[in-house]
């Protein structure tokens, strides 16, 4: 299966959301501060990506990663602490105008490209892996931050979940993934407070429509811009952390049924 992309993802300064939420977090889907998170940030390694992203020309991501590989830096690293902070570093010279709208859409799209090569790709073989934690993972069409959520990819994967993306599909779309695979989560990414009653609705037509409906989580930039978020929606679970959402979820798929009398 492949992953569908139905999501336009040009963006403008005029449509973007709050500047002070996205400049703290640009990619707040995930904003790791425990385990790999709290440790030592090397400041020229956030230069050099933030250098390199930003560079007029072709961008050699391989060649990248071999010279942070060379610097001893982890890939685990590159996608908890440093990519993170990279995109975070952007946001910041975004709203202090030291770069425009084109060179950090350009730089995240680059960042992107490195989470490509970093995590592993969906694949039907992994998605029937009873072991596997399978998810869906949603983003609302004209949303344009797509660099939180492939962090979440990464490091779910990482963790031996099998991840499917979905770029903005309609509740048509998303029953129809539901009905022909099995998913033990399903998790939305949302930036803008407008998507919030969209995503409540197709929440809200999921469960009934599926029978037996997974847990539900929702994270994102929006939880920066809005209060009751998880009243608004539905959703089981709201949480900027997506291990939070995996260990719950599958804690709960793991626990020993009881026994019949």
């Amino acid at each position: 299966m492949t992953t569908d992309n139905n999501t336009d993802e040009r963006g403008s300064e005029e449509g973007r959301p709050d500047i002070s939420a996205l400049a703290s977090s640009v990619i707040s889907f995930l904003s790791d501060k425990s385990d790999a998170g709290a440790k030592s940030i090397r400041g020229s390694v956030v230069r050099k990506l933030v250098t390199a992203t930003l560079r007029d020309g072709a961008f050699n991501a391989e060649m990248l990663l071999e010279d942070l590989k060379d610097s001893r830096v982890a890939q685990d690293q590159i996608v908890d602490i440093y990519i993170p902070e990279a995109a975070r570093e952007l946001g910041v010279m975004w709203v202090e105008d030291v770069i425009g709208f084109a060179k950090v859409t350009i730089a995240s799209a680059r960042l992107q490209g490195l989470l490509t090569l970093l995590a592993p790709p969906w694949s039907a073989r992994t998605a029937v892996n009873e072991d596997a934690l399978n998810t869906l993972l949603i983003l609302q069409a004209n949303d344009s931050h797509t660099l939180g959520p492939h962090v979440a990819t990464a490091q779910l994967r990482r963790m031996g979940a099998s991840v499917r993306l979905l770029f903005g599909p309609d509740e048509r779309t998303v029953l129809r993934v539901l009905d022909q695979d099995h998913y033990d989560l399903i998790m939305f990414s949302c930036s803008r407070t407008d998507a919030l009653a969209p995503i409540a609705k197709m929440i809200k037509r999921i469960r009934t429509e599926l029978e037996g409906t997974p847990p539900i989580a929702l994270g994102g930039l929006v939880l920066e811009l809005a209060d009751r978020v998880k009243d608004r929606t539905g959703a089981d679970l709201v949480t900027a952390d997506v291990r939070v959402a995996f260990k719950l979820c599958d804690k709960k798929r793991h626990k020993p049924k009881s026994v019949a009398r």
